[in-house]
């Protein structure tokens, strides 16, 4: 499908779609931005040290991704955060740990509109983008 297609149907391409993510681990920051931006989306991402909301606002983004095992399991308040602010309508996909498996309602309960448990494949992360961004 073109691209002149889908704005016609009022959807965008990947490359006009921004998406931020909220972890604290490095590498974890470095393996999904990868992912992301090879898809072709626009990424920004903020540790939990960061004074992120400012940034994140200025950002705008589509989507928001949020580890929720962030300063010891601190992501539901993050995302609680977040459902007082601006970006109250901006969907969020929490990335959980195994452990958490079945806390899907917590999150839920949070404010954030899905989850996805690690270990996840690219094909698992591709299905929820497909599903909020498309």
């Amino acid at each position: 499908m073109t691209k002149s297609k889908q704005k016609s149907h009022g959807k965008k391409e990947e490359s006009e779609m921004k998406i931020a993510v909220i972890e604290e681990v490095a590498d974890n920051i470095y393996s999904i931005k990868f992912i992301l931006q090879s898809i072709g989306y626009e990424v920004a991402s903020f540790s939990s040290h960061d004074s992120y909301q400012l940034s994140l606002k200025e950002f705008l983004p589509n989507l928001i991704i949020v580890d929720m095992m962030i300063a010891g399991g601190a992501g539901f308040a993050v995302i609680r955060e977040l459902q007082k602010s601006s970006l109250k309508k901006v969907p969020i996909l929490a990335i959980t740990a195994e452990a958490m498996e079945g806390k899907e309602e917590d999150v839920y309960e949070a404010g954030g509109q899905d989850a996805l448990c690690k270990p996840y494949t690219v094909k698992d992360l591709k299905k929820k983008l497909k599903k909020w961004l498309i």
